[in-house]
């Protein structure tokens, strides 16, 4: 299963490297962060709903969950810098949760690990969504290479495009969407900033939402 994708121009001049990097909605299974880990080897892991209390700290060093153990974290081969926390401004409806957004420096890269505003059924409106987006934004550096990928709960083209301009603002730029089985509109994306998508592809796991295993050039001539 090959995701969609597009190139994402590097500066010129920069080298850049290359990072191996696996984004994944675990839908709370136990221990299935790791289990891809071992499997797959990421440079870095951006992990959503995942299961913390069944998985290994030392795996993902960088974390942001409720009590109960659920919420979003950041696996770095080289370890992370500069772990930062960010709640969606809004909670979600009748559960009353504001979902959790991580945040660090890993191998020169800011990672953004991010679970987007849902809504109910009967109420996705945009606003909340670009409001959460807008949020994690004001965490990450305004320069640098930066992933910033993740289960947005994009539930129209018009989410995507909304959260798209702002992230544009920032210099990201959309890389990456890959389906959700049975859906007509892909929830889950990345956006790249100072660096290229060269190469991807989807993953399937016991979770319910693909994964992504992307290979990025870095631009380090920053």
């Amino acid at each position: 299963l090959v995701a969609t994708r597009r190139r994402v121009g590097m500066a010129e001049g920069g080298e850049g490297r290359q990072l191996l990097v696996l984004v994944q909605n675990l839908q709370k299974k136990s221990g299935l962060g790791g289990e891809l880990v071992r499997q797959y080897v990421p440079d870095i892991m951006l992990a959503q709903e995942i299961s913390s209390s069944t998985e290994s700290e030392e795996v993902f060093q960088a974390q942001f969950t409720s009590r109960a153990g659920y919420g979003t974290a950041i696996h770095c081969a080289r370890g992370v810098e500069d772990v930062r926390r960010v709640k969606s401004p809004h909670a979600e409806v009748a559960v009353f949760v504001k979902k959790k957004t991580t945040i660090a420096l890993c191998d020169g890269v800011w990672c953004v690990s991010f679970h987007g505003y849902n809504g109910s059924l009967a109420w996705r409106t945009i606003q909340p969504l670009v409001d959460h987006v807008q949020a994690a934004l004001e965490e990450v550096p305004r320069a640098g290479p930066a992933v910033f990928a993740g289960d947005f709960n994009t539930w129209s083209g018009e989410h995507l495009a909304a959260v798209s301009r702002v992230l544009s603002e920032h210099g990201f730029e959309h890389a990456l969407s890959w389906e959700y089985p049975g859906r007509d509109h892909p929830l889950d994306h990345a956006f790249l900033r100072s660096a290229r998508l060269l190469r991807s592809e989807t993953i399937e796991s016991a979770a319910d939402h693909r994964g992504a295993l992307m290979t990025i050039q870095v631009d380090t001539s920053h």
